[in-house]
C-alpha cells in the first residue's frame, strides 16, 4: 500500500487554506501518477487514513478521490478500495483535459511525440479544408502575418516571441478553415505545448519560418492542401528527429 505524505504546501489554517490543501491533494496524487511514481492497480490508503496524514477533513478527500476518478486518475472498487487507474486506456476527455493543463513539466518524449503527431492530424485537416474553401479575405489575413514574420528582421525577437508568433499562425489556420472543434482542440493545447513552440522557433530560426509560412500560404492558396498537409507533418516530424525532445 502506497502513503501519502504530507507537503508544505498543504498545510494552513481554515477557509481558503482548506480549499488550497484539497487542490494540492488532487494535484499530488495526478503527479505521482503522470510521473509513474504510482502505477496502475496500486491501491491507495483508506480515506481515513489519507484525511490522517494530510490533515484534511475526511468529506474533503472523499471530493478529491471522486475527482480523481472522474478524471480517469483513480478507480473506486465498492468495499475493496481505491485503485490507480491506467489512464491511458479507461481515461476520457477530463483526463486529457487535466494532463493538458500539467504543463511542460509533464512532457516526456512519449507524449510529445503524440501530442505533435495530433496537432499535425488537426491542423493537416485544417489546411485541407482551408485550401478548398478559402477565401480572398482569408489568403489576405493569413500574408498579413507572414508580413509580421518579416518585418521581425533585425529585430532580435527571443525565441519565446517567435514561438508564440509561430503558434498565433498555425492556429489561424484552424480558425480560418471554419472548423469550430479544431480550433478549440487547438486552444486546449496552448499550455502544455508553449515549450513546444518555443523551441521549434529557435530550432527553424526567423528565415525558417519566414520559408515555412510563405510556403504554406502559397499551397493554400493554389488549393493544395494535401501538399500542406503533407509539407507540415514533414516539417515537424523533421524537428522531433533532430531536437530528440528534450525541454
Amino acid at each position: 500500500m502506497i502513503v501519502i505524505n504530507q507537503s508544505p504546501i498543504c498545510t494552513g489554517g481554515n477557509g481558503k487554506w482548506r480549499l488550497r490543501k484539497l487542490a494540492c491533494f488532487f494535484e499530488s496524487i495526478k503527479a505521482k501518477i503522470l510521473s509513474g511514481e504510482l502505477r496502475p492497480g496500486e491501491k491507495l490508503p483508506s480515506e481515513r487514513e489519507l484525511a490522517e496524514s494530510t490533515g484534511i477533513n475526511k468529506s474533503a478527500i472523499h471530493l478529491a478521490i471522486k475527482d480523481l476518478e472522474r478524471t480517469g486518475f483513480l478507480s473506486i472498487v465498492p468495499r475493496h478500495g481505491t485503485y490507480v487507474a491506467d489512464y491511458v486506456a479507461s481515461g476520457n476527455y477530463d483526463t486529457l483535459h487535466e494532463l493538458l493543463r500539467s504543463g511542460e513539466s509533464y512532457l516526456t518524449r512519449q507524449r510529445t511525440v503524440a501530442l505533435v503527431e495530433t496537432r499535425n492530424a488537426i491542423e493537416g485537416g485544417a489546411l485541407i479544408r482551408l485550401a478548398n474553401n478559402h477565401t480572398e479575405d482569408d489568403i489576405r489575413v493569413l500574408e498579413e502575418h507572414v508580413e509580421r514574420f518579416r518585418a521581425s528582421r533585425g529585430k532580435g525577437l527571443s525565441d519565446v516571441r517567435l514561438g508564440e508568433m509561430t503558434k498565433e499562425f498555425h492556429y489561424l489556420i484552424c480558425k480560418l478553415s471554419g472548423n469550430e472543434v479544431f480550433i478549440l482542440i487547438m486552444n486546449s493545447f496552448a499550455e502544455i505545448s508553449r515549450g513546444l513552440w518555443r523551441h521549434c522557433a529557435g530550432h527553424w530560426g526567423l528565415e525558417g519560418l519566414i520559408e515555412q509560412s510563405e510556403h504554406i500560404v502559397e499551397l493554400v492558396r493554389s488549393g493544395r492542401g494535401l501538399d500542406a498537409q503533407v509539407y507540415i507533418t514533414d516539417k515537424f516530424n523533421e524537428f522531433v528527429r533532430d531536437c530528440g525532445i528534450v525541454f
